[in-house]
């Protein structure tokens, strides 16, 4: 990509993170250091959670979460149709089965309407994952409620929605508090509000998941650190009773199941610290952006903005707009923007119609309409907080200038 072209995305680092980074790289620990903690302790600053659980990416957080959940053969989860691939492919990781519940018009998010009608004539999921799309917070107190009336889990994806909020009864909820959802996911791809390269983190209340997060994160091991971790010894009456406690051993660990290495280093954490230091500021510029846009693009017949959500509550993480004409309008401007060195995406293309779904659970075309029409007319354009007012103009100009 040359110098002058716009991505639709691109991370913001300065020297204040790199010389973070670099700190760490100078220190003793690259891994499993003091640096994990500081992270995931401003995360539950931020977010309000009680635990912050850091690992490898986005996808491993997911996969994570609905490990700690006990999602297994014979369960069932569902996702949004609007999403990326990951939302679903963590529920098929634990050897779940999947499916798909159309989005709400206005929000571009999960429908709960959708939902409730899926769990009273089909049947009752064990983990429903709404995705805050784009930075707009799904209706987490809906799916709340819904979940105390069919008993099913929840996990917010709020891959996009670092820093945003949401309201219910006159209260603000920051995403990934967990308040309407016993789990929630965040992502720090170069693409997302900030990042540690790659990297994600699982937030919870809940004391017994936090600690089957930190045990699946590292293999599924625990060992010995001055014996804090150290089992009840009568749930090991079965060792030789003659042995010496071995957990007096200061080498000593235990697989207590089958884990993964979704750990994250400390390196990047130094980055993803020194990334939260700018949150509001990435929020504000995001913000500005959005409304450049709306101001070019509300009163044009021929597009559709992003939901007003995404004006006062949402940290943006897209500018996805529609376009009246459908899929040939897009690709046409999709086209001229490239043309121009504009490098828009989509977002997305409903998964069940990837190959491996649509084979697999014989899903079709038409499954989920409204997630469909929004996909056929939707295009993303540039988003990013380093993204100077010039740049925006250019991508405003060119729009209108291929409608």
């Amino acid at each position: 990509m040359t110098k002058q072209a716009i991505p639709y995305a691109r991370q913001w680092v300065t020297q204040d993170d790199i010389h973070g980074v670099c700190k760490i790289l100078e220190s003793n620990f690259l891994t499993t250091g003091p640096l994990i903690d500081r992270f995931e302790n401003r995360l539950c600053e931020l977010t309000q959670a009680k635990h912050a659980i850091v690992c490898t990416n986005g996808t491993a957080a997911l996969h994570l979460a609905c490990m700690a959940l006990g999602m297994s053969d014979n369960d069932l989860g569902v996702t949004s149709a609007n999403s990326f691939l990951a939302s679903a492919n963590c529920i098929e990781f634990c050897g779940a089965r999947t499916d798909f519940i159309d989005i709400d018009a206005d929000s571009l998010c999960m429908s709960p309407e959708n939902l409730e009608t899926y769990c009273r004539e089909k049947q009752i999921p064990r983990v429903v994952i709404p995705v805050d799309f784009a930075g707009i917070a799904a209706d987490l107190p809906r799916f709340k409620a819904l979940s105390q009336k069919f008993g099913f889990s929840i996990i917010e994806d709020a891959a996009h929605a670092i820093g945003s909020t949401y309201t219910f009864k006159g209260k603000t909820f920051k995403c990934g508090s967990c308040t309407h959802s016993d789990m929630a996911i965040f992502s720090f791809h170069p693409a997302k509000t900030i990042t540690t390269g790659e990297g994600g983190a699982v937030l919870t209340n809940d004391d017994d998941l936090a600690d089957k997060l930190r045990t699946l994160r590292t293999h599924g091991m625990i060992r010995n650190q001055n014996q804090d971790q150290a089992p009840d010894q009568d749930q090991h009456q079965d060792r030789n009773q003659d042995q010496d406690n071995i957990w007096d051993d200061p080498w000593y660990y235990e697989m207590k199941t089958l884990g993964y290495n979704y750990r994250i280093t400390d390196f990047q954490c130094a980055l993803g610290l020194s990334q939260l230091d700018r949150l509001s500021q990435f929020k504000t510029r995001r913000n500005q952006i959005v409304s450049l846009y709306n101001q070019a693009f509300q009163d044009n017949n021929q597009l559709i903005i992003p939901p007003e959500k995404m004006t006062n509550e949402a940290c943006p993480h897209l500018y996805p707009i529609q376009l009246t004409k459908g899929k040939d309008a897009r690709r046409a401007m999709y086209h001229a923007l490239k043309h121009h060195n504009i490098h828009c995406q989509i977002h997305y293309i409903p998964i069940y119609w990837q190959p491996y779904y649509a084979n697999k659970y014989g899903y079709a075309k038409g499954k989920c309409p409204r997630a469909e029409n929004y996909y056929q007319r939707t295009l993303s354009l540039p988003l990013y907080p380093a993204m100077t007012d010039a740049k925006v103009q250019k991508v405003i100009k060119a729009v209108l200038a291929n409608l």
